[in-house]
């Protein structure tokens, strides 16, 4: 009996000691600039006729050269390569790869890449969804050995 008492006054300091904390506000964090170059690596996914999923991650170079490394993923996974040049005007860039495709893209507000169609309208899917490729303000590093 005497335990029993023992580990309830126990159990019941330990509760009262845990319950007098109070959170503390969280400091405020800087505001995120974005970046006004257009210069940078970008990231997402678009449009693929021929397969499941077209991810893409696409690097502007200062000297308006690009590497455009695209994943398609149909009942197995392809990893392309490929480089290219873009140009940029009105609010637009335009990418023509060495294999020949050409991409537009609008640059929104947040300065992402949003897909143009051929005749210039931001593309939808078929969920209503835009074809965007997100830049990525701090992009990782690359390891030793790793194509630039």
């Amino acid at each position: 009996m005497k335990r029993i008492v023992l580990a309830t006054l126990c159990m019941g300091l330990f509760l009262a000691g845990c319950s007098k904390e109070e959170p503390a506000p969280l400091p405020e964090l800087p505001k995120v600039e974005i970046p006004e170059t257009l210069v940078g690596l970008y990231s997402g996914r678009l449009p693929c006729e021929n397969c499941k999923a077209r991810g893409v991650r696409m690097e502007l170079a200062e000297d308006s050269t690009l590497l455009f490394v695209q994943t398609l993923m149909t009942d197995t996974v392809k990893v392309d390569s490929l480089r290219g040049k873009y140009s940029f005007g009105d609010g637009k860039v335009s990418v023509v790869l060495d294999d020949g495709l050409r991409l537009n893209f609008a640059v929104d507000k947040y300065g992402a890449l949003s897909m143009l169609t051929g005749a210039g309208t931001v593309y939808l899917d078929e969920n209503g969804m835009k074809a965007d490729l997100i830049k990525i303000i701090t992009a990782p590093e690359k390891k030793e050995g790793e194509v630039k």
